[in-house]
């Protein structure tokens, strides 16, 4: 029966869409639409009229596995529905259930859903044994959606670039120490590291190896009470700034291998190696970091060092800023920059992390000796995706040896989560692209010999905080810049030495220098002094009960020796004396900036409270502890034609007060010493050392 025959829309429902559209199309109709479109179509063409249905049916599409069916004019439906209607998809849940044998599977049958309220495209999801020889296409298809899938997540995932976070109060990281290594070649350069350690070193000489065979750290920011910030005092001993306290500990497990002495008076060193396995070093250190105009006030430094017989040393360190440590203070920021967790916002600031980034970009206006550029992203199996940074420092690659950091950074992290650093000093590996400057400078600050550390780090576990720091902060409180300091007015320009004038220590330096001329007239100290040389270093104490100086001088011609003057009944006694090689001081008038007094000075350092910490040691009362030792020492640069090269006050002399003490105490034996600007008033270092009493 043709189709003409009959044209109700049973009838004509029968159909399927391709014979629908067969038949618009020899009626000169549209071909597009819908399977009920097309009935609606060929019927007004034919002016069959019907009563209206109260519902309409719609149609579904069935996907199954029959041959018999056209799958083309399944396609064709869909595609039509979709160029003339935006279709929602719904989500249909299937569940797999297993084929019971004794059972025959029925056909698929469609699922019929209300136009009204449901989706017009729904899929009868096939059975396994429906899949038949099409299984290797079906898994291929579906190994393609997943390789693109992942593809795509990770391009989602990867970063485009990020600024590296803002410390907060309360950021914390705790990180491993990994295959780090210290070595020392030079007996100048091993000196230097000795001095600086107590007794620790002391049988070390011209070579040493240390292997830090592990460890572990952790850096913070505390939240203190005061919005996250804590109160602190500064080099003048004034209080009321609010700072950010920072905290650094390290554990570290090392073994020490070098030279050691060929005598007891540790003055000739020989090829005997120094073996010491099995030794324990905990480093704390807490810095404050004023909110307002960003500047370390305060750093105190706890050392503990433990050998394999569990005998300890302590060594604590409270420092104020290196500009009172001359040139060596100078470098040691330089030197500890890569051997700890670098702050990354202090250092890269708003600057983007991404693959091409550098210090030499022109947006940047970079203004460090410390070069970068950040390297490719990385997927890496401990921290995820993280971007390799590398660092360089110029002048010290230039002048004397390298400087050089590797590190992974995180987004959202203020530390890197992994840093290696290798850091080489050596004066011999100067190029011929030093700058004459640098290299002058670092032919006097840097000791002979040679200096290699290696510090690698990676961190284990964080946690952020809450509040960030808001450096920049103005608060009330705190004292102005002209506060509370000697002005220069109290100066004193130098005759003899650095004027004296105290009140509470007897036999003061302008006595005991009058006493000298008076009765050692001739003195080769005395006739220094009255052709123009100085005393350049004084220490005063009382071992005996009475007072005396310790006082050392040089003349003109560079000739320089020592005496100890003793005051006695009759005035003053010569107890001791002695006289350097010729050169090895030298004099230098020119460089000796004017200074305080040592009164003045005097006066500041014993006042309760201003210096607590130091006090507890150093004074008794409102004077020095009996044992103390109160003087003063200049350095001078040599006095050349670099001096007027130099910029600002870098060819001038330094003069530091100082003072000390030794004692015994709970079988320990304890020694201090302190250093303040003699210029400004400011206290510069003091430290304590703590060890067995022989």
């Amino acid at each position: 029966m043709s189709p003409d025959d009959q044209m109700d829309r049973e009838s004509l429902t029968s159909n399927t869409v391709a014979q629908l559209r067969e038949m618009c199309k020899e009626k000169g109709l549209m071909v597009s639409g819908k399977k009920s479109e097309l009935v609606d179509r060929i019927l007004e063409d034919s002016g069959v009229e019907e009563e209206p249905e109260g519902e309409a049916e719609e149609e579904a599409l069935v996907l199954d596995d029959d041959p018999e069916e056209d799958t083309r004019d399944r396609v064709d439906e869909v595609l039509s529905r979709l160029s003339g209607e935006v279709v929602e998809a719904e989500v249909v849940e299937a569940e797999l259930v297993s084929e019971e044998p004794e059972e025959t599977s029925d056909p698929i049958e469609p699922v019929i859903l209300g136009e009204d309220d449901q989706p017009s495209l729904v899929i009868s999801m096939p059975t396994l044994s429906s899949l038949g020889d099409r299984w290797k296409a079906t898994v291929a298809v579906l190994v393609v959606v997943i390789l693109v899938g992942a593809g795509a997540t990770m391009l989602l995932q990867r970063s485009s670039g990020f600024t590296v976070a803002e410390l907060k109060f309360g950021d914390s990281m705790e990180f491993q120490v990994i295959d780090s290594s210290v070595s020392i070649v030079g007996e100048e350069m091993l000196g230097l590291a000795r001095d600086s350690t107590g007794d620790i070193l002391e049988d070390a000489c011209d070579q040493l190896s240390v292997q830090i065979s592990q460890g572990s750290g952790s850096v913070s920011v505390s939240d203190g009470p005061v919005s996250g910030a804590k109160e602190t005092t500064d080099s003048l001993g004034r209080s009321g700034f609010l700072t950010a306290e920072k905290n650094l500990v390290m554990n570290l497990d090392m073994d020490f291998e070098g030279k050691t002495w060929r005598d007891d008076a540790k003055t000739d060193c020989g090829n005997i190696m120094w073996l010491v396995p099995d030794n324990e070093l905990r480093i704390d250190s807490t810095s404050w970091v004023e909110l307002e105009k960003s500047e370390v006030k305060r750093t105190d430094t706890s050392i503990s060092f433990r050998d394999v017989d569990s005998v300890t040393t302590n060594l604590r360190t409270v420092t104020y800023d290196g500009e009172g440590l001359g040139g060596v203070g100078a470098l040691l920021p330089t030197l500890s920059f890569p051997l700890t967790p670098i702050e990354l916002h202090d250092f890269f600031g708003d600057a983007v992390i991404k693959e091409g980034a550098r210090s030499s970009d022109p947006d940047l206006n970079w203004n460090s000796d410390w070069k970068w550029e950040v390297k490719n992203e990385i997927r890496d199996d401990t921290h995820g995706l993280v971007y390799i940074v590398e660092m360089e420092h110029e002048e010290i690659g230039r002048c004397y040896g390298h400087a050089r950091i590797s590190m992974l950074v995180k987004e959202g992290s203020p530390w890197p989560v992994s840093q290696q650093s290798s850091i080489l000093l050596d004066k011999d590996e100067q190029t011929g692209d030093c700058d004459f400057l640098v290299s002058t400078l670092s032919d006097e600050i840097l000791p002979e010999g040679r200096l290699s550390i290696v510090m690698d780090f990676s961190k284990s576990s964080s946690s952020s905080g809450s509040k960030e720091i808001d450096w920049g902060r103005s608060y009330l409180g705190s004292p102005t810049d002209g506060e509370d300091r000697p002005g220069t007015s109290t100066k004193r320009n130098w005759v003899d030495a650095m004027w004296d004038e105290s009140e509470i220590r007897p036999f003061d330096l302008e006595d005991a220098l009058s006493c000298l001329k008076a009765s050692y007239p001739t003195n080769q100290a005395t006739q220094a002094l009255e052709s123009g040389g100085y005393i350049w270093h004084s220490r005063w104490s009382k071992p005996t009960g009475e007072a005396e100086w310790n006082l050392s001088w040089v003349d003109e011609g560079d000739d320089s020796g020592w005496l100890v003057l003793r005051k006695s009944s009759e005035g003053c006694d010569i107890i001791s004396s002695g006289s350097n090689d010729g050169g090895e001081v030298k004099w230098n008038r020119d460089s000796i900036p004017d200074t305080q007094t040592m009164s003045l000075l005097e006066e500041r350092i014993l006042i309760p409270g201003k210096y607590p910490d130091l006090g507890e040691y150093i004074s008794s009362g409102d004077s020095w502890h009996l044992e103390a030792e109160v003087g003063y020492r200049l350095s001078v640069t040599e006095d050349n034609d670099l001096l007027t090269l130099l910029p600002g006050d870098l060819g001038d002399g330094k003069v530091t007060m100082i003072a000390s003490r030794d004692w015994d105490s709970g079988g320990r034996s304890n020694s201090l010493e302190m250093a303040m600007d003699a210029e400004t008033g400011e206290m510069v270092l003091w430290y304590l050392i703590d060890r067995p009493s022989n």
